[in-house]
C-alpha cells in the first residue's frame, strides 16, 4: 500500500505535461520504471510474488507499445507507462486499468463528439484517463 502515493503522485504529474504539451518527457518515463521496479523488487522480496504475474501485467502495456508502433496513433509514452502499472499491478489488474482507462477515454471522446466540440481526428491524451482508471481501481481496493 505505501506504493500507491508515489505512483498516483507520478501519474497526476504525467496526465498535466500530456495535457499541457501532448506528450510526456522521457525522464518521467524512466522516473516511473525506477518506481516499478523499486515496488517489484520489495513485492518479490516480501511477499513471493511470483515472475508469472508480473509477465502478465506487462501484456496491456505491451501490445499498446504494439499498436503505437504499426498504427503511429498511439503514443509511446502512454504504452510505457502502461507497461509500468501492468508491471506493479500484475495480470488480472492490468487488463482492468486498461479496460477502465479505454472505457472512461470513451465517454469522453463520445461527450466530446455529441456536442460538436472535437472531431473525428481531434487528439486526446490518454494519461489522464489512465489516471482515472488508476485511481478507480485503488479506491476499489484491489491493489
Amino acid at each position: 500500500m505505501w506504493m500507491i502515493l508515489p505512483i498516483t503522485v507520478w501519474l497526476l504529474t504525467g496526465s498535466v505535461m500530456d495535457i499541457r504539451n501532448r506528450r510526456v518527457p522521457i525522464w518521467l518515463l524512466l522516473t516511473g520504471g525506477i518506481l516499478s521496479l523499486t515496488v517489484i523488487f520489495f513485492q518479490c522480496v516480501i511477499s513471493g510474488r511470483e515472475v508469472v504475474d508480473i509477465l502478465k501485467g506487462m501484456l496491456p502495456g505491451t501490445g499498446l507499445l504494439l499498436v503505437a508502433f504499426v498504427t503511429k496513433n498511439a503514443g509511446y509514452g502512454d504504452g510505457i507507462a502502461l507497461l509500468c502499472l501492468g508491471i506493479v499491478l500484475g495480470g488480472g489488474k492490468s487488463l482492468l486499468l486498461l479496460g477502465l482507462s479505454l472505457f472512461l477515454i470513451s465517454i469522453f471522446s463520445l461527450t466530446m463528439l455529441v456536442t460538436r466540440k472535437a472531431g473525428r481526428n481531434t487528439g486526446i491524451p490518454y494519461f489522464p484517463f489512465l489516471t482515472g482508471a488508476w485511481l478507480i481501481v485503488v479506491a476499489s481496493g484491489s491493489v
